[in-house]
């Protein structure tokens, strides 16, 4: 049984989707994307802007600068800044209509022999709980969805009565905890504050797991995301009776200089080696600049598989935003085919096992 760790569904993007109005839905992507890897280009002749359109005055919501942020067609982004057009390539170029429904997944997973794709969440893609919901029910044994909370609310009850719902009455499997939302607050807070305490509680009791995703978009952004790597090992040995996956792999490789980029900072070995702590493997998609196999991949995966163990890494693709940079096919072959110092049966383990574990399904 093949599992993939990381697929989304969606409606289009900047609609309205539960409680989150397409408004705020623009402010989160618009935050999301301010440094984005793939890099701002100007409309009208092409060339990649010097800097980013969207630089803010701070790190918070309300730092962002008024530039007309739009969803276009294509799979692009767009804003205006002094009366230049700007866009982003960042999704697929074949995503037309800026949208994502099961049926795609399932024609994705139904082609490479995928059996089962564990649907994130996150505010980027809208407030998604009962859509993900009905995606589960209309296809048992393919989809185990993710509950999505207002992290920057998690210590009011209405978030935990959430999360509880999500779980109990429609059927999802884990909490998305996506760090980057308490850029709400303006970072008053963080993600091992005691005032989250009862939401763990919440979690302990319905025995899920925590998908952590720990990118805040600050403009630091590498001094940042190491200071939610120092926060997620914290926590993880004070609550190490709860399961959770280090999500999106090694994310310094698109933050550190070009010399320094394929190490792994020690911030990042010491939270990963907590013992209920996984790691989705997503190394795919880190150095777009780099050609497949990706040889830089195979060795930092063999030091994690060293360090860390077989039983502790899961396969992540990020479909259908992977196609940005490889296909489907190549996001599961870079290892299949070619992580040489892997045994069949710990590819085993890494492409379905693990995940199952974590989920408590029958492996087969």
């Amino acid at each position: 049984m093949i599992i993939d760790a990381h697929a989304h569904v969606f409606p289009r993007l900047g609609t309205d989707s539960g409680d989150q109005a397409a408004e705020t839905q623009l402010q989160i992507i618009q935050h999301h994307v301010q440094f984005h890897s793939q890099g701002w280009r100007r409309r009208r002749d092409g060339l990649r802007a010097d800097d980013s359109p969207l630089m803010p005055a701070g790190d918070g919501i309300v730092d962002m600068p008024d530039v007309d942020f739009r969803i276009a067609k294509h799979g692009q982004l767009e804003c205006t800044v002094d009366g230049e057009d700007y866009y982003l390539q960042w999704y697929p170029c074949w995503s037309q209509d800026m949208a994502a429904p099961p049926e795609l997944m399932i024609a994705y997973m139904d082609y490479l022999g995928v059996d089962m794709a564990v649907l994130q969440h996150d505010h980027i893609y809208g407030s998604l709980n009962e859509i993900l919901g009905d995606c589960m029910n209309r296809y048992p044994g393919r989809f185990l969805p993710l509950a999505q909370i207002r992290e920057w609310e998690a210590d009011q009850e209405l978030q935990w009565c959430r999360l509880e719902h999500a779980v109990e009455t429609l059927g999802l499997r884990g909490l998305y905890f996506a760090v980057e939302s308490l850029a709400f607050t303006g970072w008053a807070d963080r993600l091992d504050d005691a005032k989250f305490e009862p939401l763990w509680e919440t979690v302990r009791r319905l025995e899920i797991p925590v998908f952590w995703y720990l990118y805040t978009s600050h403009r630091n952004r590498l001094g940042s995301y190491l200071e939610q790597v120092v926060r997620l090992d914290r926590w993880a040995k004070s609550h190490p009776d709860i399961p959770c996956v280090y999500t999106h792999g090694i994310e310094t490789i698109v933050m550190r200089p070009p010399e320094e980029r394929f190490d792994i900072p020690v911030e990042v070995l010491t939270c990963l080696k907590n013992p209920n702590l996984s790691l989705e493997v997503m190394l795919q998609l880190m150095a777009p600049d780099t050609e497949y196999p990706f040889p830089w991949a195979q060795d930092m995966l063999k030091r994690l598989y060293d360090e860390l163990g077989p039983e502790k890494l899961i396969w992540g693709s990020d479909m259908p935003a992977a196609e940005r940079s490889v296909t489907y096919r190549q996001a599961m072959d870079y290892v299949r085919l070619h992580a040489e110092f892997m045994s069949e049966e710990d590819k085993s383990l890494f492409f379905g096992g693990n995940a199952a574990r974590l989920f408590g399904l029958e492996w087969i």
